[in-house]
């Protein structure tokens, strides 16, 4: 959370008039790096299903996992904006939306990953993760 308000206020810094040089060719596109994230989740996703091609439990396990994800980050867009009125957050709220996702896709992309790393013996929690 404290990238998303440390974002948005390096974006509205630079969004100011008299900052507008300052901004020039530097503006960071969110959504694009949303997007970028999405596949690499994807890709993920695809290496763990690979990996795990086998095991049925784990395999419908992690569908409804990523399925309750993505009511989760809806859940999360609507508690930050939760207005039906998206006027009242400005012309910034795509943005803002796609940063707020941006965080949680990469977060998630690293929960994932644990199932692609090397397993260290002794570690009796490991799960689905062997």
């Amino acid at each position: 959370m404290n990238k998303f308000v440390l974002r948005c206020f390096f974006i509205c810094l630079l969004s100011q008039p008299w900052m507008a040089f300052a901004s020039a060719g530097g503006d960071v596109d969110f959504c694009a790096e949303l997007k970028s994230a999405k596949v690499e989740m994807a890709q993920v996703l695809a290496n763990i299903k690979k990996k795990k091609k086998g095991d049925a439990a784990f395999l419908k396990a992690i569908a409804n996992s990523q399925q309750a994800w993505q009511k989760h980050v809806q859940a999360e867009l609507v508690m930050q904006f939760p207005s039906s009125n998206s006027v009242q957050y400005g012309s910034v709220l795509p943005m803002c939306q796609c940063v707020s996702q941006l965080d949680l896709t990469q977060a998630r992309i690293a929960t994932l990953q644990q199932w692609l790393e090397p397993v260290e013996e002794g570690d009796v929690c490991l799960g689905s993760k062997r």
